[in-house]
């Protein structure tokens, strides 16, 4: 069976090549890190045993319960962050360990797909060799594997462009500050459309369709 890298509009390049860096810690776990490191560390921290706090460590507090009770607040959070991941864990392990997940156990419509990906020894020995993505990108194609690589970019944009949304409003609040409070909103749209995007300005261009001394 002959396997062809599959064209990808440039819709596609980023949805594969943003996600790179923020997906790959979260994908090579099943759970995420910090809440059970938290849970390791909220009894240490009622029984005042500081081993996991070095530097609390160093100041020596009389009673810890203080600190308890934020690493209580920062599991809630964490919790309420992460539910919705929880509830998407089948879908998430079938895009992060296709060749793991039992066929049977996966939605009607990507069985097929699943058992032929599966059934399929150098796509196994590619998968063992390549990043995630870059498996993705290079040989589930549309052809063979419409489904599964539907699914893929459904689950591989979801970190870039959370990414992108946080950096959008943080630019949006650099760009809308209290000593800018008569900034409308025709000229933020503006302003916020040229922050985020990707196409670089001809500066020169568009200095020579300005003109500095107009006559009066």
């Amino acid at each position: 069976m002959r396997h062809k890298a599959p064209s990808l509009t440039a819709h596609n390049k980023y949805k594969w090549g943003a996600v790179t860096t923020y997906s790959s810690p979260l994908l090579s776990a099943p759970r995420p890190l910090i809440p059970r490191t938290s849970r390791i560390k909220e009894p240490s921290a009622k029984s005042s045993n500081t081993v996991h706090f070095p530097t609390l460590q160093e100041q020596n507090p009389s009673t810890t319960d203080e600190y308890a009770g934020e690493c209580a607040k920062l599991i809630e959070a964490f919790s309420e962050r992460f539910k919705d991941v929880k509830s998407k864990q089948q879908e998430l392990n079938i895009f992060a360990t296709p060749f793991n997940v039992e066929p049977a156990d996966v939605p009607d419509n990507l069985q097929h797909e699943i058992i032929q990906l599966q059934s399929d020894d150098e796509l196994k020995a590619r998968y063992n060799n390549l990043s995630l993505l870059e498996f993705y990108r290079r040989y589930v194609s549309a052809d063979d594997f419409p489904i599964l690589r539907r699914h893929a970019l459904k689950y591989a944009s979801v970190f870039g462009t959370t990414y992108c949304c946080e950096q959008f409003f943080s630019k949006l609040t650099l760009a809308k500050s209290r000593l800018r409070s008569r900034l409308t909103d025709a000229n933020l749209e503006n302003q916020l459309r040229v922050a985020s995007s990707t196409v670089p300005p001809n500066i020169t261009r568009l200095a020579k369709e300005k003109q500095f001394q107009p006559s009066h």
